[in-house]
């Protein structure tokens, strides 16, 4: 990557260049970007998809099913404010009840019929043990003037918030549109094989690329 940003550099700067080659320069190495990190994207999501099945096939074949041990949840509402923000992203881990602590912020899935049993993540202000041995919780969003009504009971937690992802609901938000998923398949095969074509044309008039 270093040799590709010098490369571009010296190409924009040399004078021999004309603007359609230095700007053919610019697209390449911007193509080459936008292609490693989709490389990285998706090594990245294939190793989470081998590990997220991995865990449920496990779980499965133990007969001892918990729920995915790592999920992501956009937010959307301000509840959590300034902590969490709408539109933010949260990855959840799945964890052993006894280990969350007042002060944890948790997603769980809410009983209250006023919020018609929401997927909810709010920080934990209060823990409880009942006669059976369980643990209850009580929650508050930081933005909320009051706690929530009821209590979380251990098999309605999802997980822990381990990782906030700041904004990435805009980004599935403009996907989930027809015009932004064409858009953002369509762009980059044009720069592709924009790119391509200029090699071509260069490569016809005996200029080295």
């Amino acid at each position: 990557m270093n040799t590709l940003v010098q490369d571009i550099r010296v190409n924009l700067e040399d004078t021999q260049y004309t603007t359609i080659e230095k700007l053919y320069y610019y697209t390449h190495f911007l193509t080459k970007s936008f292609l490693l990190a989709v490389f990285a994207l998706i090594i990245l999501v294939l190793f989470c998809l081998t590990f997220y099945f991995g865990d449920l096939m496990y779980s499965v074949k133990s007969g001892n099913y918990k729920g995915p041990i790592l999920s992501a949840y956009v937010i959307a509402s301000p509840s959590m404010v300034p902590t969490i923000k709408v539109n933010d992203a949260v990855i959840i881990k799945r964890v052993n009840n006894d280990l969350l602590e007042v002060g944890d912020i948790i997603t769980f899935k809410n009983e209250d019929l006023n919020v018609n049993g929401y997927t909810i993540t709010h920080r934990i202000i209060g823990k409880e043990m009942t006669s059976n041995g369980d643990f209850v919780y009580y929650t508050k969003g930081d933005n909320n003037t009051s706690e929530d009504r009821g209590i979380v009971k251990e098999e309605d937690i999802y997980g822990k918030v381990v990782l906030k992802i700041p904004k990435i609901g805009f980004i599935q938000n403009f996907l989930e549109k027809p015009i932004g998923f064409f858009i953002s398949i369509l762009i980059p095969m044009l720069v592709i094989i924009g790119v391509k074509v200029f090699k071509v044309m260069k490569s016809n008039k005996g200029l080295s690329v």
